[in-house]
């Protein structure tokens, strides 16, 4: 099911520039199109030509599978199909046959950054990135929203207003942080193996230790002093 949506992707007709920009086209144009669409032909009629009758081996793949009976059908709803809509209110890769795809949102035609397939959605590559994000995201929820912190509950704000609820909840979450990053360097090391410079480097604060007081001399008669 999911290989069954290749056809319906756009389909690269340039490749990245010096700023990653790549410029894509629609499946139903170019010279191997890779899917019919009613809309595209209305927008992009092909040239009318008188050609020869055209004979298709059917016993070689690559000739069948190229052939327009072949290749799936984009199917627009009889509404369209009796009123076709303006360019306007089309996609602008049907109207212009291709357009350029920016690779960040700091480019002059950002909003067109949304249709880039760079992983496509549910496909293996785009699980592998997904699954481990979206574990780490709810291993930290439930950190957040477990007993010892909780900071959902509105007891642990008690401050009125807008602005002290975010700046305590900023602290809290920066309490969650660090104990995410301690627990990791107890994981890693142990206890005993840590040092300051551990600590110092992740952030935190090494574990106060009570350090030994030797208790205080005799006097000359025998006897400690008064505490």
């Amino acid at each position: 099911m999911i290989d069954a949506r290749g056809p319906y992707y756009v389909k690269l007709k340039e490749g990245p520039d010096a700023r990653g920009a790549i410029r894509v086209m629609c499946p139903a144009g170019g010279s191997c199109p890779s899917d019919n669409c009613a809309g595209h032909d209305r927008l992009h009629p092909p040239a009318r030509t008188t050609m020869p009758a055209r004979v298709i081996d059917l016993d070689t793949p690559r000739t069948r599978t190229a052939h327009a009976a072949a290749r799936p059908t984009i199917h627009i709803s009889d509404a369209e199909r009796l009123t076709p809509p303006s360019p306007e209110a089309l996609p602008l890769v049907c109207v212009a046959g291709s357009i350029t795809v920016p690779a960040d949102t700091e480019a002059a035609d950002w909003r067109l950054a949304k249709y880039r397939q760079d992983v496509h959605y549910l496909d293996t590559s785009w699980l592998n990135t997904y699954k481990p994000i979206r574990s780490q995201n709810e291993g930290a929820n439930g950190r957040f929203k477990g007993d010892k912190l909780d900071i959902g509950n509105p007891k642990h704000r008690p401050a009125p207003g807008q602005v002290a609820q975010a700046l305590l909840l900023a602290a809290m979450l920066t309490v969650a942080n660090l104990r995410i990053l301690e627990t990791w360097l107890l994981e890693r090391a142990g206890p005993d193996e840590l040092t300051d410079v551990d600590f110092n480097a992740a952030g935190l604060l090494p574990p106060l230790t009570t350090p030994a007081i030797a208790p205080p001399a005799a006097t000359a008669n025998g006897r400690h002093p008064p505490p």
